[in-house]
């Protein structure tokens, strides 16, 4: 992606053999990516516009992704499926006739959200070599808007293992975190966004 943001700063590409061989995205799945290239990173690809909440009418989206390569027959029905069940359902959200994608963003404009107060900890999987860095430097968002978290160290290990066969899952103490003006944000329901993180609150789990 760049699709702009598609990566913390902090995690590294696995060496191209240690990924087994991808099937054939499905057409859901297809339709799922794209939504994710325009909402998160690239609107103006189909000549759209956000809100401050990164959200724009669904009628709107429809028209515009029908003019892109293979979504010609798209309706919004079936964005309306798409995003009532399976993992779509956590990484977008239509209110009132308006669609968004929930976190990931990599947009130029800032992506308003309201603070909320998050579980005493959060986890983070990621490379070993990232997991270091982290630990001496703290947890920056660099090309997305916010740092993402996941609610439980099986959420963080699925996420690492995106990026490495056996990721490093940090631990972070949120009330610690708060208590340097760290604001953090729901972002979905098992990831949570959040403002950068120093160091002295996060710690290795075993």
């Amino acid at each position: 992606m760049d699709q702009r943001g598609s990566r913390s700063r902090h995690d590294q590409r696995p060496g191209r053999g240690s990924r087994q061989p991808r099937r054939p995205a499905s057409g859901e799945e297809r339709l799922s990516r794209f939504l994710a290239f325009v909402l998160r990173h690239h609107p103006e690809e189909v000549d759209l516009e956000l809100d401050e909440h990164a959200a724009c009418d669904l009628d709107r989206l429809v028209e515009a992704i029908q003019k892109g390569p293979g979504f010609g027959s798209v309706t919004r029905e079936q964005i309306e499926r798409l995003v009532a069940s399976g993992p779509a359902a956590a990484r977008f959200e239509i209110k009132d006739g308006r669609i968004r994608a929930r976190y990931g963003h990599s947009l130029e404009q800032p992506v308003a959200y309201d603070p909320a107060d998050p579980p005493p900890f959060l986890f983070h999987g990621t490379t070993p070599e990232a997991a270091e860095e982290v630990l001496g430097e703290g947890l920056k968002a660099g090309q997305r808007q916010r740092v993402h978290l996941s609610v439980d160290t099986p959420a963080a290990r699925e996420v690492g293992c995106r990026r490495c066969p056996d990721p490093v899952i940090l631990r972070i103490d949120t009330e610690t975190a708060a208590k340097a003006d760290v604001r953090f944000y729901r972002g979905g329901p098992a990831v949570w966004l959040a403002d950068d993180i120093p160091p002295e609150c996060i710690m290795r789990t075993e």
